[in-house]
């Protein structure tokens, strides 16, 4: 596309030099696509998301809509309770966010502990630089707790997590249902 001449009146009479006019290609649509069109989103990350979904909604009326999102959440939501019943078998990972729990509690005793002592401590009785090394530290070691829930705990759920989707609706089925009948066994136990 080419720029107005600097000559032309009409560029002369505005105050601002070498702008061009917009391309055709960047203009939106007044309307809608027709029904026989296929709109593909432009971002790759919508494009990804439409693809893991492995459907496309267009189309369809609100109540078929409606339908497969909930069939597509109920599918979800049997995949993330196998992979919590996984988890739960698994010793290295209750093992692993015991300790989690454990250094969170301690850094937000220690959190507490530091802040009730700047409230209610009077001003001789400990020190600020003590005070606030301790906050520092209480706020390290959470910090610190949540690297290790991202480092070490993450990866076991993200494992569990895909190998739970890559299980049949059967076997789904089957470990909710075995672990809910071994949950029943542990309830009739207690009583």
């Amino acid at each position: 596309m080419s720029t107005r001449s600097a000559t032309n009146k009409r560029t002369q009479s505005h105050e601002v030099t070498g702008v061009a006019r917009k391309s055709a290609a960047s203009a939106k649509p007044a309307r809608q696509a027709a029904s026989s069109v296929r709109v593909v989103p432009a971002s790759s990350k919508a494009r990804r998301k439409e693809l893991e979904k492995g459907e496309n909604l267009e189309g369809l009326s609100k109540e078929e809509k409606r339908a497969r999102k909930a069939k597509q959440r109920a599918k979800e939501d049997r995949i993330y309770t196998v992979s919590n019943i996984l988890l739960k078998q698994d010793e290295d990972y209750t093992k692993r966010r015991r300790i989690w729990w454990i250094v969170l509690a301690i850094g937000m005793v220690l959190v507490v502990a530091i802040w009730a002592s700047l409230y209610f401590a009077p001003a001789g009785m400990v020190s600020s630089p003590v005070q606030m090394v301790g906050i520092v530290l209480s706020y390290v070691i959470i910090l610190g707790d949540f690297i290790y829930d991202f480092a070490r705990i993450r990866p076991l759920r993200n494992m569990y997590r895909a190998q739970a989707e890559g299980m049949s609706e059967n076997k789904l089925n089957a470990l909710i249902e075995r672990a809910a009948a071994e949950e029943d066994q542990k309830d009739s136990k207690k009583k």
